[in-house]
């Protein structure tokens, strides 16, 4: 703790100083001042607790000290000590809040005494501050998730109103008469792009402080309450009041947010409901008028349900009618074909005057349909799902710009790769199930001649396709494969004694003893005559 004396005499001061035991009282440090002028400076700079002053004094008198000390709030516990016995300077001193008044000459047991229990009763007092301060954080802390928690179950389930009634009540002031309520919504998605660079790994905190901002303009104005919706990503608000001033609140709130976070929202409200059985209805016309909104504005951040409600009707340019001609271009392996179809999709919505996210969604999800249908019906198994990787890329996302206009390229793009990625999966597929019977027929066929040019007439490929596939496929030239198949089967015929070379040689497909010799050696490393002795069976006595 801090002390200050203020009084034009030093040797008044002096006293002071020497009669106190400042240590018993855990008082660190005693300051002086000459002056109610020099005393006022020092209470802000050093920030005392305990305050002597004299009355009289040259300029500012101690009764000014005082009323300063009393405009300020700070919890400081002043004593006055005067020469004056006069019952107005009393009378004053109290009203400004001085604990304690001693006369001079100083007694030393009475500034003891008053010492002691204005130490007494600073500590004690700012103990209860100290506390007060604590559970008003707590309260602080615990009030918005308080609202967070207790809200969204309202929204999710109105008839729980009754388990909450008290609380709301309690804490927010909302009673059992209140009769109607009106929500708002402030949509994260999609965001300002801006935003989105600056937030895109802490949108947690971006959702936090927009709604304390909302939470701030609806207090002080005194007409609801402002939450978070953590299912939504959304700040959701609630009038209780004066529902004709919502619009005019909103702009103010997207001004107040746009002014603090130097980014664009949008914000979309729904009508007055009954309260409680209705602020679920309220609050997912607030999400329609937002999901409606046209996307093709982009100076417009204020979002009713009763205009946008209008927005609702059949879906406009289906990809849906564009299935057959894709499903067709992918089996055929047409890629110009899937960018063609595309692009003219692309061009039919370009001129649509109103694109809201709802048709986005209706959009997407008839593509996820075809890429469904397409894997489907061509029997592609999960392993050909993994092979594909297309998984992560069927998640909806609006397709904006940087600015936050619609631009169905980035969709057309993502489609065009996903069915393009499907086209070619199938034609491996294909290709590598005519390479496999290919395989199956030289198994079959080895001791015949076997020519690329009758694989490519049999199957319908091209010698170079087969060779090189073959290849690919197994790891070894078509006629490394054929020649490893007849030297293996050789093997085994040579182990009968009774077979002669020549006839080894004409069952595996060569009809010449010494080319089989030769291929048989270069393979093995010996002749066939040398491997048929180091692989004879012992005579049987």
């Amino acid at each position: 703790m801090k002390a200050l004396i203020i009084d034009d005499e030093a040797h008044v001061r002096e006293t002071i100083r020497l009669l106190v035991d400042w240590q018993q009282y855990g008082i660190t440090e005693v300051l002086e001042a000459s002056s109610g002028e020099e005393g006022i400076r020092l209470m802000g700079a050093e920030k005392p607790q305990l305050v002597f002053t004299d009355i009289m004094m040259p300029g500012l008198t101690g009764l000014d000290v005082l009323s300063r000390i009393a405009e300020s709030g700070v919890p400081i516990k002043a004593i006055v000590i005067s020469g004056y016995d006069d019952f107005t300077y009393v009378r004053s001193a109290l009203q400004f809040g001085s604990f304690d008044y001693l006369l001079k000459p100083i007694d030393e047991e009475e500034l003891e005494e008053a010492v002691g229990r204005a130490v007494a009763a600073w500590r004690s007092e700012e103990n209860e501050r100290t506390q007060r301060l604590q559970s008003e954080t707590k309260a602080n802390l615990y009030k918005p998730m308080l609202a967070d928690k207790s809200f969204v179950q309202l929204l999710l389930d109105p008839e729980q109103y009754p388990l909450h009634a008290e609380t709301l009540e309690r804490e927010f002031g909302i009673g059992r008469d209140q009769k109607q309520v009106l929500a708002a919504v402030v949509s994260l998605q999609p965001l300002d792009a801006r935003l989105q660079a600056k937030f895109e790994s802490a949108m947690d905190l971006l959702l936090f402080a927009v709604t304390n901002i909302c939470s701030e303009f609806m207090s002080k104005s005194n007409l609801g309450l402002a939450f978070r919706h953590w299912h939504r990503h959304a700040a959701v608000l609630l009038f209780f009041d004066r529902f004709h001033q919502a619009g005019a609140i909103l702009e103010e709130i997207n001004a107040g947010l746009y002014a603090a976070l130097r980014g664009n929202f949008h914000l979309g409200y729904g009508t007055v409901q009954p309260f409680p059985s209705g602020i679920q209805r309220t609050f997912h016309e607030a999400e329609t008028a937002l999901q409606l909104r046209n996307l093709r504005e982009q100076d417009i951040f204020l979002h009713p349900y009763h205009v946008r409600r209008q927005a609702l009707g059949t879906l406009q340019a289906p990809l849906a009618a564009r299935e057959d001609e894709l499903t067709l271009a992918v089996r055929m392996n047409d890629l110009a074909g899937i960018r063609r179809v595309l692009e003219q999709w692309e061009l039919q919505i370009r001129k649509l005057p109103y694109i809201h996210t709802r048709q986005l969604e209706m959009w997407w999800q008839e593509f996820t349909l075809l890429h469904s249908r397409l894997l489907l019906e061509n029997e592609v198994d999960e392993d050909g799902e993994e092979q594909l990787g297309t998984a992560d890329d069927l998640s909806f996302c609006l397709p904006l710009d940087e600015h936050g206009k619609p631009d169905l390229a980035i969709w057309t793009k993502r489609m065009e790769s996903i069915l393009t990625g499907i086209a070619q999966f199938l034609l491996r597929g294909d290709r590598n199930s005519v390479i496999r019977s290919i395989e199956k027929y030289v198994r079959l066929h080895y001791r015949e001649q076997i020519l690329l040019d009758d694989l490519s007439e049999r199957f319908h490929l091209s010698p170079s396709h087969i060779s090189r596939s073959f290849k690919t496929e197994f790891g070894e030239n078509l006629s490394d494969y054929v020649t490893r198949l007849r030297i293996n089967k050789a093997k085994l015929l040579l182990a009968d004694p009774e077979l002669k070379i020549n006839t080894v040689a004409e069952a595996v497909g060569y009809q010449d003893e010494k080319y089989f010799s030769r291929a048989f050696k270069k393979s093995e490393g010996i002749s066939p005559n040398l491997f048929r002795k180091r692989n004879a069976c012992p005579a049987v006595d």
